[in-house]
């Protein structure tokens, strides 16, 4: 599809087009059978089945080259019948195990062609131009069904319940000199509410027709059929782990910060596509979490990696604050919902221009966020990204800072990013301003995401590190956007919208009187998650590191030892104390007393 100009959904329904999708999907070798059955039992118990015309359905089924329909946890269907068509964007994911439940979006298209889809601007066309960005729609396969359809009906009050297809579909391979796959199926979709009748229909149909639960659905029969192959381990629903693996005495830095940006690439592939759809924030959050992540490598490992590695920060740092602002917006919308659930029912309307005048900065924070994404400095990066990766992974010259021992240069990076959190959190008192609060959470963040990347290495104490630092920046993030809710509310009131009430007025001031409260509230309650940060368990994971450290030291020793004679000095230099420098990298672990 072509570069377009978004169009954010802030607020989009489950009317019209967004329904859930109730089938029971049955394997059918003789499908003769089963409609001989079902002329049969033209009444059954409290149902009537009649005879509906045949359908000939010609299905194409669509996605970008990097899956980002399939990455939204959709396929995207167009489909043609009796000289009409439509699109549909089919859930991946039941709700139930027993029968398949999901949802399904559709919308009327003048022509099942891709142009008519590119045009469209309900709520199929919309979402894919969300989703798809820049990104061309290709065709995944082919399925022609020949389908014969069965109404089933209340035998009392005529309304219809549901309908039995049996579908005979036709599945052309790849290779066109091969014989098209074909499946038999018989199909039962619910028209409504209740389908405990077709449940009883469908016990019927399995014990007297022989049939069993189909396992794969025609969309992973259609990706079989064409030999194609999602990338099903970077899902929405699957996290991937921002820590890289354990670290040996034999990982060099360089390749394990490239391993650990690997890892980092194939969750923002995840996230990214449901981040656009925008109908919920958790994929956002998500992305706005790796953003930061590969950032604290690039800047942690930018003596390690290939500078043209660390010349892209500049780059994601314009996707994180696009991301930023709508998750800001976001948090706003969280906290005004909150406080609309606390106030009697005869106050909550006072703020639905609040609510509304949120909703558009929405929309027009996720319309800036899709442009930076699509910019084409943006696509240029991530789209080589994994090429550079590659390239950054191979060792580097002999003792280089790149092809240092990882365990060797590991401990000085921790320590840096502790030493500037411990600096800034030993000034804090209650009286301290918020700007002093929220530069301590910063650094609280950043040196959580520097002990994720090594946890597995460290393992206990790490992880009890991790513990303490969560719930330390956990207060000061609640205390973060307590003020920031309180500081918005009161400057919009200054100036505020023309479908502003005074009745909504008067609320934000009340609303903004209780953030301001909380806020300062939580700054007098820091000191203790402070002091499990920078106690025991800071000195313990510095045990473990330095004892790392020593073993990797000792084990290399012939190695720099080699190194330093051929090299003239310019490796790296064990001083004999404990420390190790990297002349080219500026790096030095201090012993392990003090703090």
């Amino acid at each position: 599809m072509p570069a377009h100009s978004p169009a954010p959904h802030p607020a989009r329904s489950n009317g019209g087009g967004d329904t859930r999708e109730v089938e029971w999907q049955l394997t059918a070798p003789d499908l003769g059978a089963v409609r001989r059955w079902l002329e049969r039992h033209a009444s059954l118990d409290t149902l009537r089945i009649e005879p509906l015309p045949t359908q000939e359905l010609h299905d194409k089924y669509l996605d970008t080259e990097d899956w980002r329909v399939f990455r939204a946890g959709f396929a995207l269907r167009l489909r043609g019948k009796e000289g009409r068509a439509d699109a549909t964007l089919k859930g991946l994911r039941s709700a139930r195990e027993d029968v398949a439940d999901r949802r399904e979006i559709t919308e009327p298209l003048p022509t099942g062609r891709v142009t008519a889809l590119a045009r469209a601007a309900g709520p199929v066309g919309s979402r894919v131009r969300d989703i798809a960005g820049i990104k061309a729609l290709r065709t995944l396969f082919d399925i022609r069904t020949s389908r014969e359809r069965f109404a089933v009906r209340s035998r009392d009050t005529a309304t219809v319940l549901g309908e039995i297809a049996l579908d005979e579909a036709r599945f052309p391979r790849g290779d066109r000199h091969r014989r098209p796959m074909v499946l038999t199926r018989v199909e039962l979709e619910a028209a409504g509410p209740d389908s405990a009748p077709l449940e009883r229909l469908v016990e019927r149909l399995r014990t007297e027709c022989e049939l069993h639960p189909a396992s794969e659905n025609k969309f992973a029969v259609g990706l079989r059929s064409a030999a194609l192959e999602p990338p099903r381990i970077a899902r929405p629903d699957r996290d991937v782990d921002p820590a890289g693996a354990v670290i040996d005495p034999s990982s060099r830095a360089g390749a394990f910060a490239a391993a650990s940006l690997q890892r980092l690439l194939q969750e923002w592939q995840a996230n990214e596509p449901a981040a656009r759809l925008g109908e919920g924030p958790e994929a956002l959050h998500k992305l706005r979490v790796t953003a930061r992540r590969m950032d604290t490598i690039l800047k942690l490992f930018r003596s390690c990696l290939p500078a043209t590695l660390g010349r892209s920060r500049p780059i994601l740092k314009r996707l994180r604050d696009g991301l930023g602002a709508v998750r800001d917006v976001d948090i706003r919308l969280e906290a005004v919902n909150a406080y609309c659930g606390t106030l009697p029912e005869g106050d909550r309307p006072a703020l639905a221009p609040l609510l509304q005048h949120l909703a558009s900065e929405r929309a027009r924070a996720r319309s800036a966020m899709l442009r930076a994404l699509d910019a084409k400095p943006s696509r240029q990066w991530l789209d080589s990204l994994a090429h550079q990766l590659a390239t950054a992974a191979v060792p580097g010259p002999s003792w280089s800072p790149r092809n240092a021992p990882a365990l060797l240069v590991v401990p000085a990076l921790i320590h840096e990013r502790y030493r500037k959190l411990r600096k800034c959190a030993r000034r804090l008192t209650p009286e301290s301003s918020m700007s002093e609060f929220h530069e301590v959470r910063i650094r609280a963040k950043k040196l959580r995401y520097a002990l994720e990347l090594i946890a597995p290495t460290y393992a206990k104490p790490a992880r009890a590190m991790l513990t303490a630092l969560q719930d330390f920046q956990s207060r000061l993030g609640t205390q973060h956007d307590a003020d920031v809710t309180a500081r918005y509310l009161t400057q919009l009131a200054t100036k505020p919208p023309a479908s502003f009430t005074a009745a909504t007025l008067f609320t934000m001031g009340r609303m903004a009187e209780r953030h301001a409260r909380e806020a300062a509230r939580i700054g007098g309650k820091v000191a203790k998650p402070w002091r499990r940060v920078h106690g025991k368990r800071w000195r313990t994971l510095r045990q473990r590191m330095q004892k790392l450290y020593d073993g990797t030291s000792k084990s290399s020793s012939r190695e720099r030892s080699k190194a330093t004679a051929g090299e003239s000095g310019r490796g790296p230099r064990n001083h004999g104390n404990g420390k190790l420098s990297l002349s080219h990298g500026g790096l030095a672990f201090p012993g392990a007393s003090g703090n």
